[in-house]
């Protein structure tokens, strides 16, 4: 709950004492106010409004029980988040638990039926803890479900290693993600029942005592029903049920509370339903909370809320035919019945009866207890040894052993005497609510959180142990950077607390925007440049120059900057002169609507073209430049995060791969990479991008699956802090950017025939994981996603083959390789028969497909040097006679030319002695007839003159040898 009984807890002050004592003068402001005036003006209290869009959470997206850690990196790479639980375990000194210890709420206790010692305890968005010596330690048993919202939880009497949970809390409408089931006493666990099947949100859940198959279940979807297990379900009453009880002895008898309708009674377990009216109200009655007695199933309590109040409390001896009112009982649950409120019977004994509201110091009452049944009560808040249990009563369960168990919005108490006292067992649960983290700039040791109902609270010094600052509700908060011991606090609606030292020095500096429109957590930032320096979020943008003073705040712009809505965001550039405030501010509003301003606040301009219309969830400027700045959305799909390097002026979508169901509720930016890594707090988890958002990363199994509720980063200690909506505070080192991929072996040009496949490959190294996708001329290759690829008959000869190898920093393009299909050879044109006079040329040509190789035969017998297309032979004597062929060969098979002959004219050439041989008998007369030795007779010399120039010379010789040697000339 959220009182403005803000009490240090050194001081123990109480809101008299400021009522007393404190006159403050306020800006903007005819005259002061009184402290009186000013309190007065500030006692809002309330849970979160049902279905903010800071605590509802939401499931990991494509959650599937052998998928519980989605992300991608490898443990203990610079790319790694290794996540470490920095409490609160426990909140200490919380006022309201009696300065005692506190944790979060509980919602749900279910007690083994026969070991009082075990007991599970559901939180409200922590998970399911369990603990086996009575709550002296708590164990978690659900950190990678989907979600770890909870509703309800449920023990099957006949085997209670078999635990049901119910997710999404019924009365503040956060989100489930149905129903889940452990055979093995919470060690492993496999859903059952999706939302479609029960509902998005749990308000009961019960086994039946003789046939385990039959499961019942209530909440956003009515009363639904599995017979065999919680395999399958079957809704039998529509509607919202807010209540569920089971006859024990009679398990025919169920017993349903719907929301605004009534009292509804089954005779058939389950099947049919009629409406209980006799002695009932049939109107103004929303949220109804039942109760049975074990000992006598006849009688069971109902309290019919209307609101913030009870309508009435009814009592039936008859299982359910006639209702009485039991007048005397004190509207415990006011003035918030439909938040907190719980019924319970001694399974005893039918007349002891207890009711849980709120608390009695300042509304009607916290715990009562009858022993009349219902006639006379008696508030047991406070037990009479002085211990007393926290404000905000949810759930009761009963031992075997008679211990009572309570959880509330503290976590879990336990009384051994039936209420007379009361036994804190919250030293070891974490499942602390944070809407808001803070870490102080240069000691990361001093943490503070805000959290819900359980105040401002800061860690010291590394104990897992953290005390309370400011009891009630802790909104978002500021260490004064150059003072460790002063700091400054919100409570709900921004109210504004200063507090100058460790021990003391409390302040109400809230400004004068009491008739503003204000978010129940508004924003408050510090000025990075100046310390003295606040500014905060109504419906429009306040600030004071001298926080650590009167704090004088003034309106700076006006409430065109919420677009309707409120502020949700402030980010503040860095100033031109250091130590005094900056003129570069944006905000964001509920309604999407981004303004800036670069004079102050003088002059603002708006800047949500190009953004979607979605509330801002988070605003973050670059220390070092404020016209760069990133804005998140309240978004599950599409464009969610976008980013300015011009103020504003144009924004780039930077969601990238983000996937769909991630809601960025709140964001980070590392700005000492390049790019920046952007963190985004979800409803599940934590995601991260080192590549401007074209991969992200899932945190691991050291993270649970819970709402996140505030990121900050550490940028001296590079480290990350998160503040958890269930499971306290966080803290990891950030990821360092790490290299890209090194591509040791590129694709390689590949050359296939025709009716076989290409394989092209690449070999890459990576600090992380790699990913691959193959491209054929450019566009990607659906599934070709390894690091080798097998070509398909769709390609064709000439592609261009590459690989886009990427790990988690980025992308490197492979060179590219050409894909070349060729077929076996064919002649597209062959040799053909030549006739050339003796002595000539002989020219053969051929014209071949597929670029073969080649090799020329003379009568079967392979001519040496012979591998062209072409052949030239010079004609010799004897005349070259024979067949001709040319072979061609490549991979892909081979092919034989047509067979040609040469026809030779005039064969005797050079052969002077007839014999058809040319010899050296012809060589010597030749050297005669050149040398002239030998007479011409009868023109005998003739023969050797082949240039015909009537003279046997030189020119001869040559041809004499050519044709004595018979050379081919290739």
């Amino acid at each position: 709950m959220r009182r403005l009984w803000i009490l240090n807890r050194f001081r123990m002050l109480s809101i008299a004492m400021c009522v007393a004592t404190v006159t403050v003068c306020m800006a903007g402001v005819a005259g002061c106010q009184s402290g009186s005036q000013r309190v007065a003006r500030k006692m809002k209290y309330g849970p979160p409004p049902p279905g903010d869009l800071r605590i509802i959470g939401e499931a990991v997206p494509g959650w599937k029980p052998e998928h519980m850690n989605p992300g991608t990196t490898t443990a203990g790479s610079p790319m790694s988040l290794n996540w470490t639980s920095i409490g609160p375990r426990p909140i200490q000194g919380e006022f309201w638990s009696g300065n005692d210890d506190a944790s979060g709420r509980v919602v749900s206790i279910a007690v083994h039926p026969v070991d009082g010692d075990i007991v599970y305890a559901a939180s409200a968005s922590g998970g399911l803890w369990k603990t086996t010596d009575a709550g002296g330690t708590w164990a978690p048993l659900t950190d990678e479900l989907s979600i770890l919202n909870h509703g309800h939880v449920a023990l099957d009497p006949s085997n209670p290693d078999i635990v049901f949970l119910g997710t999404g809390e019924y009365t503040v409408a956060s989100s489930g993600d149905g129903v889940f089931r452990s055979q093995d006493a919470g060690i492993t666990w496999a859903r059952v029942g999706t939302t479609a099947d029960v509902g998005t949100r749990c308000s009961g859940l019960i086994v039946d005592p003789n046939n385990p198959g039959v499961v019942h279940l209530t909440g956003s979807s009515g009363y639904v029903r599995s017979m065999d297990g919680g395999n399958t379900w079957d809704n039998r009453l529509s509607g919202s049920a807010s209540s569920l009880v089971l006859n024990p002895v009679d398990t025919n008898l169920v017993y349903v509370g719907r929301h605004g309708d009534g009292i509804y009674r089954s005779e058939d377990g389950g099947d049919t339903f009629s409406l209980l009216t006799n002695g009932l109200p049939g109107t103004g009655f929303s949220r109804i909370v039942m109760a049975i007695s074990a000992s006598n199933p006849g009688v069971l309590y109902a309290a019919m809320l209307s609101g913030g109040s009870m309508e009435g409390f009814y009592k039936t001896v008859d299982g359910g035919d006639t209702w009485s009112e039991l007048v005397n009982t004190p509207d415990f649950p006011s003035p918030q019945a439909w938040y907190d409120c719980f019924v319970g019977v001694d399974p005893t004994d039918e007349n002891i009866v207890y009711g849980g509201g709120v608390f009695p110091s300042y509304s009607v009452a916290g715990i009562i207890k009858s022993g009349d049944g219902g006639q006379s009560w008696t508030d047991i808040t406070f037990g009479i040894d002085g211990s007393q249990v926290h404000p905000d009563q949810h759930a009761i369960a009963f031992g075997p052993d008679g211990r009572l168990w309570i959880g509330n919005d503290g976590g879990v108490w336990r009384s051994d005497d039936a209420g007379m006292t009361w036994i804190n067992r919250n030293s070891d649960l974490t499942v602390t609510q944070n809407y808001t983290v803070a870490v102080h700039r240069t000691d990361r040791d001093l943490i503070m959180a805000g959290t819900q109902d359980n105040g401002t609270i800061w860690r010291t010094r590394g104990s897992p142990g953290w005390p309370q600052v400011v009891g009630g509700d802790g909104g978002f908060l500021a260490f004064d950077f150059n003072s460790s011991a002063r700091r400054y606090t919100t409570y709900v609606y921004l109210a504004v607390f200063r507090f100058s030292s460790q021990f003391g020095g409390f302040s109400d500096i809230t400004g004068p925007w009491d008739s503003d429109p204000v978010n129940f957590i508004a924003p408050l930032v510090m000025d990075p440049g100046d310390a003295q320096t606040l500014l905060g979020g109504t419906n429009r943008i306040w600030q004071t120059t001298n926080a650590d003073g009167n704090a004088d705040w003034s309106a700076i712009s006006t409430s065109a900057v919420s677009g309707g809505g409120t502020i949700n965001a402030i980010g503040v550039g860095p100033g031109d002169t250091l130590g005094s405030p900056s003129d570069y501010i944006y905000s964001g509003s509920s309604t999407g609507a981004v303004w800036y301003t670069d004079d102050g606040g003088m002059t603002w301009n708006d800047r949500s073209a190009g953004l979607p219309g979605n509330g801002v969830s988070d605003l973050w400027v670059n220390p070092s430049d404020a016209m760069e700045a990133y804005v998140s959305h309240f978004r599950s799909s599409g464009g969610r995060i976008y980013r300015t390097l011009d103020s504003g002026a144009t924004w780039d979508n930077a969601t990238g791969t983000l996937p769909g169901g991630v809601t960025p509720n709140a964001l980070a930016i590392d700005w000492e990479l390049d790019p920046p890594a952007m963190y985004v707090g979800s409803g599940a988890g934590i995601w991260w991008s080192m590549n401007d958002g074209a991969t992200w990363t899932k945190d691991g199994q050291d993270l649970p699956n819970v709402n996140i509720g505030d990121l900050y980063i550490d940028r001296i200690n590079r480290e990350i802090v998160a503040g958890t909506y269930g499971r306290g505070a966080w803290r990891s080192a950030l990821a360092e950017s790490c290299a890209g991929p090194i591509i040791s072996q590129q694709p390689q040009p590949q050359s296939v025939c025709v009716g076989t496949f290409a394989t092209f490959s690449v070999t890459a190294t990576s600090e992380t994981a790699l990913s691959y996708q193959w491209r054929v001329d450019g566009a990607d290759v659906p599934g070709a996603t390894g690091p080798s690829y097998t070509v398909d008959a769709t390609v064709s000869s000439g592609a261009v083959i590459d690989v886009v190898v990427e790990n988690a920093c980025r992308q490197e393009f492979s060179t590219s390789a050409t894909l070349e299909i060729i077929d076996s050879p064919q002649f597209l044109e062959q040799p053909t028969d030549v006739s050339v006079c003796s002595g000539d040329l002989v020219f053969f040509f051929a014209t071949v497909t597929d670029d073969p190789g080649y090799q020329w035969f003379h009568d079967g017998a392979a001519v040496a040097g012979a591998t062209q297309f072409f052949l030239a032979v010079k004609q010799g004597y004897p005349c070259l006679s024979g067949v001709w062929t040319l072979h061609a060969e490549n991979a892909c098979g081979a092919a034989v030319s047509n067979a040609v002959t040469v026809l030779v004219e005039g064969c005797g050439a050079g052969d002077a002695d007839g014999d058809t041989d040319v010899d050296m008998r012809d060589v010597g007369i030749f050297q005669r007839c050149f040398t002239g030795s030998s007479a011409n007779a009868n023109g005998a010399c003739d023969i050797f003159d082949y240039d015909q120039d009537g003279d046997v010379d030189l020119l001869d010789w040559c041809s004499q040898v050519e044709i004595f040697s018979g050379q081919i000339i290739p």
